[in-house]
């Protein structure tokens, strides 16, 4: 169901009222920023069974690990997965912190850590290797800049000479020529980040994002191109769209103004994916519909999640990711999404390499 169906429909599910005038108005102005109009082309998935809850597990920066059936013979490596992007393609969870693991002295790289991020994930159903050079923070500007984080700066320093995460993935290509089989990237999220609140939407900020994902977008997926037609030619890129974690305001705090906010939120993140699919289609970039798969814009049928009855879409961001703390919990809410939900992006992009 689209956001345009949503609204139509919202009023007659249990829980949902239609988003106020002001919030329409909020929708309109930032609709205009985020320029819509860009082509659209993207891969459905459909939206896999819902995985386990969360196992606990180290996650979080940046990491490199290989599947348990890596050969270890340096004659002949494992092809790999070459995965590039912000705290989503680290594998973050919000228990687990932000300290990297140490260096692998036999690989010269990250090694331990992050097992069910869905890199990982992913290359394990390939049968490949991992190198995950994603830093959580990172930017469309960061990335080919200052990393976010000084631990992926020293990182990217002392294993590749690099100064950037795209640098990184440059060296890497070039010292491993034949080897990566894939590059994914996520990357985006972090530039609309600071731009929204419940109470505000910073048209200015909306648009210095739109720029990013305009200008700086396609010369990153550029630059990995050129390098892996020189280095490695049969490799692909792919990419992502991103889910609407601000559909949990309909659980907490819930009530009217919740569901009004997020109505709201459903459109934004059309928006943003609309412009990312844009820049994707026109690189030549196949891109995993990740929003599709966690079923945004769906309100029903109707779910229940920790004694509430939401709309679809709302209870499975609250059931895979850490948005939704049950009732009596202390712990903050967390826009990251947990096992369960890496396992749905790692199926999402399977599904698209499989096509």
């Amino acid at each position: 169901m689209t956001a345009r169906a949503r609204r139509a429909s919202i009023g007659a599910m249990p829980t949902a009222h239609p988003p106020r005038h002001a919030a329409w108005r909020r929708v309109l102005g930032v609709l205009a920023v985020l320029g819509a109009s860009l082509a659209v082309t993207t891969t459905a998935a459909a939206g896999p069974a819902r995985g386990p809850g969360a196992r606990g597990r180290a996650t979080g920066g940046l990491a490199t690990k290989s599947p348990a059936d890596r050969p270890a013979s340096a004659a002949a490596p494992a092809r790999v997965l070459l995965a590039l992007g912000d705290s989503l393609a680290s594998g973050y969870q919000p228990a687990d912190g932000t300290t990297p693991p140490p260096v692998d002295p036999a690989t010269g790289f990250r090694d331990q850590g992050y097992p069910h991020s869905y890199p990982a994930d992913l290359a394990h159903t390939l049968g490949l290797g991992l190198v995950d050079l994603a830093c959580p923070g990172e930017t469309i500007t960061s990335m080919s800049a200052t990393p976010a984080q000084p631990a992926c700066a020293a990182t990217y320093r002392a294993e590749l000479g690099a100064t950037s995460q795209l640098e990184a993935a440059r060296a890497y290509l070039a010292r491993h020529r034949g080897l990566v089989r894939l590059v994914t990237i996520d990357i985006g999220a972090n530039d609309v980040d600071g731009c929204l609140s419940l109470a505000h939407v910073d048209l200015a900020c909306l648009g210095r994002a739109r720029t990013a994902v305009s200008t700086e977008l396609p010369r990153i997926l550029g630059a990995l191109r050129s390098a892996l037609a020189v280095d490695d030619p049969g490799a692909h890129v792919v990419a992502m769209n991103y889910y609407d974690p601000l559909l949990a305001v309909a659980y907490q705090p819930g009530g009217v103004k919740g569901d009004a906010d997020a109505a709201l939120s459903v459109l934004l993140a059309d928006g943003f994916n609309t412009l990312l699919a844009g820049v994707y289609h026109h690189a030549g970039v196949p891109m995993a519909d990740v929003a599709g798969a966690f079923h945004t814009g769906q309100v029903a049928p109707a779910l229940t999640y920790d004694g509430h009855v939401l709309p679809a879409d709302v209870a499975y961001i609250c059931r895979w990711t850490w948005m939704c703390p049950p009732s009596g919990s202390a712990r903050p809410a967390d826009i990251h999404p947990d096992d369960a939900g890496y396992t749905v992006i790692a199926r999402t992009f399977a599904r698209l390499v499989g096509q």
